[in-house]
């Protein structure tokens, strides 16, 4: 390794307890609500435990004089696919964005792309044994109000723009400032909808923060989102781990803020309700379900991401984060994009294939949106790539 690059090193972590507290003195104001405790002590006891999963808790540490100090934590799965090992991020389909927690100075005040890809190869030795790690979502550095800290992973690696992107927006003054911020014409239409939604005199807008309310809450939440998504063949939220997750999280979360929990009601019906979380700078909505057809006209959906919004900012909050998808009530919010980033890497020579599958299948995806464009030889490679026995390529997402 060239001298004058920082030295790393990557060591396993044997508990999540070891995990939570080397993080707790590495969240800064550009961690994720999924970096906090509450998040992953849910996650890794119910869904960090099914499908196969183990947990795999790993630090890189660089080296300090005599010492060494953590640059970056990575709470991690492992489990066998097809016929080859693993390595993802803890997600399963609940998190929005993956991203490692990383300390401000984990280059140690050099060159970015060289540190990342010093700090890379000693995370890969500790990976040995592993023959693949795919990731999506991935952001390509920390989200902060400042500009936060690069993400070594998306320097080192081989990456491309992620099918999805975040939405989100932030308030520095006054509330009703951000609003008339907006275009007029969706100024007015919010302004219509509350009207429109207010002539019940038992309309409202809630925060629940009481333990059997919100979970009587939580349950409504997911029978109408169940029965919006029923024809949905990969709808798993319903599931039995989903739910144990849920209610995990909901329960030490209401105790320490970490959830955040609205509804639009009229009388006792449920118009919407909306399931966040929040590290105390951002909030992001998770899980979001309307009550039917009735409410149509006020557009619930939109209402209450204003409302909770507007009453989050009232208590001091300012970034406001409503996760991946280009649901177009988001766009007349004026939410700006956040760019994230996919990966496939090989960790061994057994995960080649699956990683030259993957990016034909990328490739063929993105010219299939013009299909004149589509190579005969492209379609081909792809069809060769299927039928190869390492197709251990096609990998289920965490």
């Amino acid at each position: 390794m060239n001298a004058a690059l920082p030295r790393y090193r990557a060591v396993v972590l044997t508990s999540l307890e070891d995990f939570l507290g080397a993080a707790s003195t590495l969240r800064g104001s550009g961690h994720l609500p999924f970096h906090g405790d509450a998040w992953l002590r849910a996650w890794y006891a119910t869904l960090g435990l099914s499908e196969g999963r183990q947990p795999l808790w790993l630090a890189v540490q660089r080296q300090v004089g005599p010492d060494w100090r953590d640059a970056m934590l990575l709470p991690l799965v492992q489990r066998r696919v097809r016929g080859l090992r693993e390595v993802a991020f803890a997600d399963a389909g609940v998190v929005d964005y993956v991203a490692p927690l990383v300390a401000d100075d984990w280059h140690g005040g050099g060159h970015d792309v060289p540190a990342a890809r010093a700090l890379w190869a000693a995370l890969a030795l500790a990976l040995r044994g592993y023959d693949l790690w795919r990731v999506e979502k991935m952001l390509p550095q920390a989200l902060a109000e400042a500009g936060g800290t690069a993400n070594p992973l998306a320097l080192a690696w081989r990456t491309q723009a992620g099918e999805m992107f975040g939405n989100q927006f932030s308030v520095s003054g006054p509330w009703e400032g951000w609003r008339r911020s907006l275009d007029k014409r969706v100024r007015k239409e919010i302004e219509r909808c509350w009207r429109v939604f207010e002539r019940s005199p038992e309309a409202r807008f809630e925060r629940v923060t009481d333990a059997a309310q919100a979970l009587a809450l939580f349950e409504a939440l997911e029978r109408q989102q169940s029965e919006r998504m029923a024809s949905l063949p990969h709808y798993r939220l319903d599931r039995a781990p989903y739910r144990a997750f849920y209610r995990q999280l909901l329960a030490a979360g209401l105790a320490d803020g970490s959830v955040v929990l609205t509804a639009l009601r009229d009388g006792p019906a449920l118009v919407s309700a909306l399931f966040g979380v929040s590290n105390g700078t951002r909030y992001i909505a998770l899980r979001q379900s309307i009550g039917g057809d009735a409410w149509k006209a006020c557009s619930p959906g939109r209402l209450l991401d204003e409302g909770t919004a507007r009453h989050l900012h009232g208590q001091g909050l300012s970034t406001f984060d409503f996760g991946v998808g280009d649901y177009f009530h988001k766009t007349t919010l004026g939410m700006v994009p956040i760019p994230l980033r996919d990966a496939c890497v090989a960790l061994s020579l057994r995960g080649l294939p699956a990683v030259a599958a993957w990016h034909l299948r990328r490739r063929l995806k993105q010219q299939l949106k013009d299909p004149r464009r589509v190579p005969a030889r492209l379609v081909s490679a792809v069809q060769s790539a299927r039928r190869r026995p390492a197709r251990a390529a096609e990998l289920e997402a965490g």
